[in-house]
């Protein structure tokens, strides 16, 4: 399909608002229909194959001799279109096409030998082995610009008029192992597991290596003389442990390594002036780290285990705590370094700490009324140790806002923690300007004026500037909890499910769109609309509506964007009904039930935005150091479903 540019005229939308006689009063909201069709043609093709085998034999007894070979192979090609817009105020106006391609594998070979024996009491097992694993990664796609036709039957690389820009990588790594594990028990009440590792991993150049040594102990105090006439006790056991774990995960498997590229954006010059062609150079594209080592968790665990009052209530409880060191992080370069990718860097330590309770019941009120229960609850607190990387502080690069970072992780404070002015009310009169002014001996706050945010001064030097930017939110909830509840009556059954997070922030970045004329004067909020600061409105939530945006309104990051992002979710609801096997037993069918099911039915929140239950821009995922999550940059609310559907065994 081919879209053609037509005269913009005047139009109203639904709402009976003057769209404006040019796009630039059209917002930047996209069109999804227009998404729809204009990506009706991309398509791709992805395929994997995955699996394992082992080889198992005992030798003498008591020996097991194990070998194991597992992994995957994957690849993925895909075509992409881009079309011109028309219909917002930042089109893209070029078209484009892109084909893209991947292919990797990954396989994990592990060898163990394993000596186990139960000699009267003591049951005795020890395992000895190496593991391997290894892992390819290649990329090959190619793009092209100014094509005069968007038929998809004659779109490829060489039939478009611009200059083709290829690119290829590849990614190779590997890890090493040494593994040995204890396990004993004696009596079956005293339980004992030790293990430690040896692992060498080749994202890392100078300190390959590292030991991970982990211990944990159980004991099985039900079964203990003194307890034995305690009926109401069924099973207790009480555990512990501490190990050490390392992370290299987020580390890429060139992190080592300084390298050098041509990019026709930062290496191709024009040296002979003519402005007709150019010559290609070399530019720095990566900043090598080759000190970087492995980061290590150091793990505390102290709970138990329990099940009482014949088996109708389990209780398990752990208090955990993580220390971690050597935290691998990619912080912010000065610009002075160039456009050169930030390596991993072994940045500081931090601390997580908490308590994780599961209570579960088991209640029969009548022969026709049944219950099963259990709820979890999570508490966590996490806090930066050390920072060593110059300051007592990294920014996230990734979260940013108008240039400046919105997320600060420094001493004392969370990973993720949102960073900016910190706003107390409005400048409600000139008089208070002026005021301040003359308390400050000079100007107390840029672009200061009547109805925009006054900033707090938070180190009382009289005067706002950019030391008085401080912590604004933290990402991470204070606890989460879920319940989870079976009910049967009869042949009918309820199961509903409800998730819950309290005390975590959310950095809602979509009002800086829609809550500021001076940004989109075409997409408005209603509190843009009806509760913006007014002369006869100062007790409002966002500031006077202006064309132009100021440092005192919404150009620099503040905690106007911070919200309250707890919330409490149904996330499944299902009703069903189990047909009388009676009488489905004349007509040949075993089990018969017809259930209607439905998810996130509810949500009871103050957040402002779509979906409270926001991860973010962009995670570290696998390690501990997660960064830019918590951040709301516009998505979709979450899918409400419903589902009618029959299950029959025959």
């Amino acid at each position: 399909m081919a879209f053609r540019e037509q005269p913009i005229i005047p139009v109203y939308d639904i709402m009976g608002n003057y769209a404006g006689s040019n796009t630039a009063n059209l917002g930047n909201a996209r069109n999804p229909v227009a998404i729809q069709q204009r990506t009706a043609n991309n398509y791709g093709a992805y395929n994997r194959l995955f699996g394992n085998v082992f080889a198992e034999v005992d030798l003498l007894k008591y020996f097991t001799l194990r070998t194991q070979f597992g992994g995957e192979y994957y690849s993925d090609y895909n075509h992409n279109f881009t079309f011109p817009e028309y219909e917002n105020s930042e089109n893209n106006t070029t078209n484009s096409y892109a084909e893209n391609s991947y292919n990797g594998y990954n396989y994990t070979w592990t060898n163990t030998l394993t000596y186990h024996q139960t000699i009267g009491k003591h049951d005795v097992k020890l395992l000895v082995g190496t593991e391997n694993y290894k892992n390819r990664y290649e990329t090959l796609g190619a793009t092209n610009t100014g094509y005069f036709t968007f038929d998809k039957n004659y779109t490829t690389i060489s039939t478009g008029t611009g200059v083709p820009t290829a690119y290829s990588t590849i990614e190779r790594d590997k890890i090493q192992s040494l593994i040995a594990r204890l396990d004993y028990t004696f009596n079956d009440k005293y339980l004992l597991n030790a293990t430690i590792r040896r692992d060498g991993s080749s994202r890392f150049l100078t300190n390959q290596y590292g030991w991970f040594p982990a211990v944990s102990a159980g004991w099985r105090i039900s079964q203990e003389s003194f307890l034995k006439g305690v009926n109401w006790i069924n099973d207790l056991k009480i555990r512990g442990g501490y190990g050490v774990m390392g992370n290299q995960i987020n580390v890429d498997p060139s992190n080592a390594f300084t390298t050098f590229g041509a990019s026709k954006t930062n290496s191709y010059y024009d040296i002979a002036g003519t402005s007709t062609s150019t010559t290609a150079g070399f530019t720095q594209s990566r900043i090598g780290n080759p000190d970087a080592k492995w980061e290590l968790d150091k793990n505390l665990n102290i709970g138990f285990d329990g099940s009482f009052f014949n088996q109708k209530l389990d209780i398990s409880a752990d208090y955990y705590k993580k220390d971690i060191t050597g935290l691998l992080f990619n912080p912010n370069l000065p610009g002075t370094a160039g456009s050169a990718t930030a390596p991993y860097s072994n940045v500081g330590a931090m601390s997580n700490t908490g308590l994780d309770v599961t209570i579960g019941t088991h209640q029969t009120f009548s022969h026709d009324l049944k219950m099963n229960a259990s709820l979890t609850f999570t508490t966590y607190h996490n806090v930066i140790k050390a920072v060593t990387v110059g300051q007592p502080y990294f920014d996230e690069n990734s979260g940013r806002f108008n240039g400046s970072s919105i997320i600060r992780n420094q001493v004392g404070g969370p990973v993720g923690g949102f960073f900016g002015y910190k706003t107390a009310g409005f400048w409600n009169s000139q008089a208070e300007i002026d005021a301040a002014n003359a308390k400050a001996g000079g100007v107390y706050q840029t672009d200061a004026a009547v109805g925009r945010f006054r900033y707090a001064d938070i180190n009382g030097d009289g005067k706002v500037d950019a030391s008085d930017r401080t912590l604004l939110g933290n990402p991470n909830p204070k606890f989460t909890g879920g319940l989870n509840l079976d009910f049967s009556y009869k042949n009918f059954d309820l199961n509903m499910f409800w998730y819950g997070s309290y005390g975590n922030k959310i950095w809602n970045d979509v009002r800086w769109w829609t809550d500021f004329y001076a940004n989109f004067a075409g997409a408005k909020s209603k509190t843009a609309l009806y509760d913006s600061w007014t002369p006869t409105h100062m007790d409002a939530k966002a500031p006077i509506q202006e064309i132009d945006g100021s440092f005192s309104t919404n150009t620099v990051p503040n905690s106007f964007y911070v919200e309250n992002g707890s919330y409490l979710r149904l996330k499944n609801l299902q009703v069903g009904y189990a047909f009388d096997p009676k009488l489905l037993k004349s007509i040949g069918i075993d089990r018969f039930r017809v259930y209607l099911s439905g998810a996130n039915l509810i949500t009871i929140t103050k957040y402002s935005g779509v979906d409270p239950e926001i991860v973010g821009g962009g995670t570290t995922s696998n390690t501990n150091s997660s960064t830019n999550f918590g951040v709301d940059r516009g998505n979709y609310s979450p899918n409400r479903t419903y589902l009618l559907g029959v299950q029959a065994k025959f």
